[in-house]
């Protein structure tokens, strides 16, 4: 992950607060914390196309994790050529790929400009079998830096709303990447600024796997739109 800059959130709790954990031999069991990102209207410099566009991020959002999980030397593969995730890589100075099969890397984890963050939205199109969740997790892990990171946009029903909730996405997606030997670092829910100021608040839960998901699906009344981040085990959140 990278360092924090200027134009990264401020948080309305204790930075040092925030969990910060190394995945255990039992880590599976825990469910990942939930970071909920207020966020204030797009950037200025943001594009005008981003808007009218059916990407789940917003230009500000598409910023902050370019800002938070990539590396100046390193790749953003985007999945679903966004242009608010593009626009974002470029003002940032990254090194974007737009690719429809993550084969088409030729990079290596270990190289100099190895992929330092995947982002993808789920559900995938359909009738297309190499878009299921285990081929994508699976092609995640094998070009993923050592420290980077995979973040799935997942579109879910809102609370009250008929379609497939977040928990049902959340647990086929966790499978796949289990299978797949990724880790469940976090959840971002995303949601726009109360008090003009970017902020993100930390919420932990205990208990089970099921606990986790009926909290999850709790902090998601106003939104269809959870960032779900894995990363190679040992990875901190």
């Amino acid at each position: 992950m990278a360092a924090h800059d200027r134009t990264l959130p401020t948080t309305s709790t204790d930075p040092a607060a925030a969990p910060k954990r190394v995945a255990a031999p039992d880590d599976k069991h825990k469910p990942a914390p939930v970071i909920v990102w207020r966020t204030t209207s797009d950037d200025t410099d943001a594009t005008g196309d981003c808007g009218i566009s059916d990407s789940p991020l917003t230009p500000r959002l598409a910023h902050l994790l370019v800002a938070i999980y990539s590396d100046v030397h390193g790749t953003i593969v985007d999945l679903d050529a966004d242009d608010a995730l593009r626009d974002a890589a470029e003002t940032a100075g990254r090194r974007y790929l737009a690719v429809t099969d993550l084969a088409e890397l030729p990079t290596s984890p270990e190289s100099p400009q190895a992929t330092t963050l995947i982002v993808l939205r789920w559900p995938r199109p359909a009738a297309d079998p190499s878009q299921d969740a285990n081929n994508l997790l699976s092609a995640c892990q094998q070009h993923l830096a050592t420290d980077g990171s995979a973040i799935v946009a997942v579109t879910a029903a809102a609370t009250g709303q008929p379609g497939t909730p977040y928990a049902e996405h959340e647990q086929f997606l966790l499978t796949a990447a289990q299978a797949a030997g990724l880790h469940h670092l976090h959840d971002i829910v995303p949601l726009p600024a109360i008090d003009g100021r970017d902020t993100f608040t930390y919420t932990t839960t205990s208990g089970t796997a099921p606990d986790h998901h009926s909290h999850a699906d709790a902090m998601r009344p106003t939104t269809s739109t959870t960032l779900v981040i894995f990363g190679h085990p040992g990875r901190r959140p």
